[in-house]
C-alpha cells in the first residue's frame, strides 16, 4: 500500500464515523435548535474535510450567523454577549495548536464558530474531549502511516536528550500527513452532550 492510501484510510473511517453519528442526532435531537444546527454544521464540515481536506468558510459564516441571530432572538443583548465570547474563547482554544502548524485555519474558525453557538463554557467542555478524541485519532493514524510511527519515536528521542524536534522526512520530501480534525470536533461535541461535562465529571 503507498503512503497515500495508507494515510487515507484512518480519514475515511473516522469521517464516515462521524458523519454517522451526526446524522443520528440531526434525526433523533431535531427539536433542538441548538443541536440540530450544531450537527447539521457538523455532517457538512465533516463531509468537506474528509473529502477535500479543507472547511470551507461558507460554512463557518452560516454557522455564526445562525448563532448570533439565535441567541439575540432569545436573549437579545446578552445573547449577543454570549455568542461573542464563545466566538472568542473557540478561536483561542485552537489558535496555538494553529501556530505551531498542528492544524489548519479552517479548523481554528470551525471552533470558533462553534464556540457561538455554544458559549464560552460549552465550548472549553467540547474542546477538552475533541483534544482526547484527536489523541485516539493521531494514535489510529500512526497504525496505518509508519512513516508517522517513526517521526514520533524520532521526536520522543530528541526531547529526551534534550534536544528540539527537527522537520521530519515526510515534510522535507514534500509530503504531508493529513489530520481531519472536523473529525476529532464532531466527536468532541457528542461526547459533550452524550456524558456531560468532563471536569464536572472528573469531580464525581
Amino acid at each position: 500500500m503507498t503512503y497515500r492510501g495508507s494515510q487515507d484510510i484512518p480519514r475515511y473511517i473516522t469521517g464516515t464515523i462521524a458523519l454517522v453519528i451526526a446524522l443520528f442526532f440531526i434525526r433523533q435531537q431535531s427539536a433542538d435548535s441548538i443541536v440540530l444546527a450544531a450537527s447539521s454544521f457538523l455532517f457538512l464540515i465533516c463531509i468537506s474535510d474528509t473529502l477535500f481536506s479543507k472547511i470551507p468558510n461558507l460554512f463557518n459564516l452560516a454557522l455564526l450567523l445562525f448563532a448570533f441571530g439565535y441567541h439575540y432572538h432569545q436573549s437579545g443583548l446578552a445573547g449577543i454577549s454570549l455568542a461573542f465570547f464563545g466566538l472568542l474563547a473557540g478561536l483561542a482554544l485552537f489558535l496555538l495548536p494553529f501556530i505551531m502548524g498542528g492544524m489548519g485555519a479552517g479548523d481554528v474558525k470551525a471552533l470558533a464558530a462553534l464556540g457561538a453557538l455554544l458559549g464560552p463554557s460549552t465550548i472549553l467542555q467540547v474542546f477538552i474531549y475533541t483534544g482526547l478524541c484527536g489523541g485516539v485519532m493521531g494514535l489510529l493514524q500512526c497504525i496505518f502511516v509508519p512513516q508517522l510511527r517513526r517521526n514520533c519515536i524520532s521526536w520522543i528521542r530528541n526531547l529526551r536528550a534534550g534536544l528540539l524536534p527537527t522537520r521530519s522526512e515526510v515534510e522535507r520530501s514534500g509530503q504531508t500527513l493529513r489530520f481531519p480534525y472536523a473529525a476529532a470536533i464532531a466527536f468532541g461535541y457528542y461526547a459533550y452532550i452524550s456524558w456531560g461535562g468532563l471536569l464536572k465529571l472528573l469531580e464525581v
